[in-house]
């Protein structure tokens, strides 16, 4: 299978992206509210968050220097008019899950204020964070679809 640099790379980043925020998902939504107090919770979130933004740029950074540096020709780095296309369109169909996961996020912060019902969520909610990490998990979502629709219309395209 001959694959641009560019398809390359998208394929790197949607896997990197999947494994190591799905780790994270995993260890979030693994902790206990029971055992750990809220202040141990808060603090265990952001070391798993700064791991994985730490273990995402350095993947990033050693996997796309080795895709790059085997790539001959510079024509291939710069990509063309196909290349640009379909990170325009890719783009666009992840602004889309962002703008909905944001207007979400929204919502859920202040439909509760509305409803009078804030005490019956906080009480539900066991996430340490909920609002911040909804958000990053918007983006995260955004990320998986910009990259699932490059490689799509890569694959489309090599056909």
């Amino acid at each position: 299978m001959n694959m641009t640099f560019k398809e390359k790379s998208t394929w790197l980043s949607l896997f990197a992206t999947l494994v190591i925020f799905g780790d994270y998902a995993i260890s979030l939504f693994s902790m206990d509210a029971s055992v750990l107090s809220n202040e141990d919770m808060v603090d265990m979130a952001l070391s798993y968050l700064g791991s994985a933004i730490l273990y995402i740029i350095i993947i990033e950074v050693i996997f796309q220097s080795l895709i790059a540096a085997s790539s001959r020709n510079k024509m291939d780095l710069e990509g063309d008019e196909r290349d640009r296309l379909i990170t325009l369109l890719a783009n666009n169909s992840g602004y889309w899950v962002l703008s909905i996961g944001v207007i979400l996020s929204i919502g859920q912060l202040i439909l509760p204020h509305v409803l009078g019902i804030e005490s019956l969520v906080e009480e539900r909610i066991t996430i340490p964070l909920f609002e911040i990490h909804l958000l990053l998990f918007s983006l995260i979502l955004a990320e998986i679809v910009r990259f699932s629709h490059q490689v799509c219309l890569y694959r489309k395209d090599a056909m």
